[in-house]
Formats: structure tokens, C-alpha cells, sequence
């Protein structure tokens, strides 16, 4: 695909999803453990030494890169290899839009329903809470209503 503009000049991406995936899990993984026993002094020191580890090297691999939810990419991933198209699910509003997402129809949540956004190629290097809006304008008071007032 030749994207030009501003999504190959500002954004690059994570190279190798399989990877980024694993790491990502293991980072989630390391926490809960972290967390289980963090009343426990020895325990948790080791879990926390473990937990560095791990999130130095997840770091490394995510660090200056566009941020793209690991689980919305797998799942796109495989819709694009097997070529069907259905609507998606998500509450990643941070999610940067990548080339890989274009022609799909990402339902992202607003925190009250779920906005389905169709990607098209102007969106790219976009995060998926731009075009899911959180709050309803329902537009200005009149203002003869507000003159009334004040008199």
C-alpha cells in the first residue's frame, strides 16, 4: 500500500506483532502477579525485579512507535487473511490507525454506547477517539430566552 503524507513521515510501527503480543501479555501477566503478592515483603520483591525485566524489554520494542491495541490488531490481522468484514468491538480510543485497518468498521465506545467508525485512508496516524465523540452538543440557549432573563 503507498500511503504518503504525514502517516509515513511521523509514524512507525511495531515490527513484529507476533512479539509485541507475547510481550504484552507477559507485561499483564508480571503485574498480576506483582499485585497478588505485594503483601508479602520477599515475595514481592522478586516479582517486582521480574516485572522490570519484563517491562524494560516490552519498552524497547513499543518506545517512539505507534501505539495500536495488540488484541484489535490480531483480530484484523486475521480478518484481512481470511477476507471477511465484520464490525469490531473496542474500547481503545488510543488505538493509532494504521494501513492495515482501512475498510474495516471499528465500533469504538464513547463511554456510554458503542460509535462504529468506518477507516478510510484520510484516518491514518488518527487515534480511534477522534472520531467517537463523548460528549452530545445540543446546541446554544436563544437569545431572546437570555434577554428575557435579564430584565
Amino acid at each position: 500500500m503507498g500511503f504518503r503524507g504525514a502517516w509515513n513521515k511521523r509514524n512507525k510501527l511495531i515490527d513484529d506483532l507476533e512479539n509485541f503480543l507475547k510481550l504484552y501479555k507477559k507485561t499483564q501477566r508480571a503485574y498480576k502477579k506483582v499485585r497478588a503478592v505485594q503483601h508479602t515483603p520477599e515475595l514481592y520483591q522478586k516479582a517486582l525485579e521480574k516485572y522490570q525485566q519484563v517491562w524494560d524489554e516490552y519498552r524497547k520494542l513499543v518506545n517512539k512507535k505507534a501505539w495500536v491495541d495488540p488484541k484489535l490488531w490480531n483480530t484484523i490481522k486475521k480478518m484481512n487473511q481470511t477476507g471477511e468484514r465484520k464490525v469490531i468491538k473496542t474500547y481503545s480510543r488510543d488505538t493509532t490507525i494504521i494501513p492495515e485497518f482501512v475498510g474495516h468498521t471499528i465500533a469504538v465506545h464513547n463511554g456510554k454506547t458503542f460509535v462504529p467508525v468506518y477507516i478510510t485512508s484520510d484516518m491514518l496516524g488518527h487515534k480511534l477517539g477522534e472520531f467517537a465523540p463523548t460528549r452530545t452538543f445540543k446546541g446554544h440557549p436563544d437569545k431572546s430566552a437570555k434577554a428575557t432573563k435579564k430584565k
